[in-house]
């Protein structure tokens, strides 16, 4: 099973738009899982949006303990849902084509600096939302994470879009603007700032929570799960999440971007996050031509 990406019909348009920046892809498209929205509820720890606005939920699994739907294991799904409990599966990636160093003798990753393929979710920031300002509940770092340490990975993270970040020597850059607010009390939730914690989850590694009403976005949250995996800020920790590199891939989802699956293992937006890797901090091509177009 190979990574797919469906859009919906109200997507279609936007797309459409973009059409002529996107390359070909030699992915392969296969039917979506489906999922409950109690289930995805229930995974992401958070309630139905409020009334005439929509959630944008992307949630990332391990590899070694991907989300199972209609019988198969997925390690990234990005799914809509409305105020009236209504569903969309957006895409999702399988979690035995969510590889790169492991991909099948039939798939060979795409070099980083040579694959400009991106795929955007239907959801963007307006020009006069930039720069998209978030804050950090550092009262909700895991005790032994380190406070001031997990905060300047955060910044890291998102100086890897604001700078472009990349070894690429691309002449493409990225305008996107983030801006750090400072700290917060303020949980995951519609409330107005894009906050980003640590907490619970119900399988997930990570969940990166974009409200939005129709194409435009509203607010974007991120969590990491402190409940069931570790993590650290240190080099060298290859049996704990990197705290940046998670934060990188998921940002890339608040600009706009989807998952990818073979054969774009190289880049930040590939749908598969490792214990220990530091890779997403890098940008490819697609990465950067992907937040380039996004960016109003």
């Amino acid at each position: 099973m190979r990574f797919r990406t469906v859009l919906g019909p109200a997507l279609l348009a936007f797309v459409a738009a973009l059409s002529s920046t996107l390359p070909a892809s030699s992915t392969e498209m296969t039917p979506l899982p489906a999922i409950s929205a109690a289930r995805l509820l229930d995974i992401a720890e958070i309630g139905l949006p409020p009334a005439g606005v929509s959630l944008e939920i992307h949630a990332d699994f391990p590899v070694d303990a991907p989300l199972v739907l209609d019988g198969a294991g997925f390690t990234a799904i990005t799914a809509t849902l409305n105020s009236f409990g209504e569903v969309t599966t957006q895409s999702a990636v399988a979690a035995d084509a969510a590889r790169s160093d492991e991909a099948a003798p039939d798939v060979q990753a795409v070099d980083e600096c040579s694959d400009s393929f991106f795929t955007p979710t239907g959801r963007k920031w307006q020009g006069d939302d930039l720069p998209v300002v978030w804050v950090f509940r550092r009262g909700s770092v895991p005790e032994g994470l380190g406070l001031y340490r997990t905060q300047h990975a955060l910044r890291d993270a998102h100086s890897s879009w604001k700078t472009s970040n990349s070894t690429c020597g691309d002449s493409d850059r990225i305008d996107f603007d983030f801006e750090f607010g400072g700290l917060t009390t303020k949980k995951i939730d519609y409330d107005g700032a894009n906050v980003i914690d640590f907490g619970p989850l119900d399988e997930a590694l990570a969940i990166n929570y974009t409200w939005y009403d129709g194409t435009r976005a509203l607010e974007a949250d991120l969590r990491f799960n402190s409940r069931d995996y570790r993590w650290t800020n240190r080099d060298g920790g290859k049996n704990r999440y990197q705290v940046a590199n998670v934060a990188a891939h998921e940002l890339g989802h608040q600009i706009g971007l989807d998952d990818l699956g073979d054969p774009h293992g190289g880049l930040t937006m590939f749908g598969r996050v490792l214990r220990g890797e530091m890779s997403k901090l890098t940008l490819g091509a697609g990465d950067i031509r992907g937040a380039s177009v996004l960016t109003p």
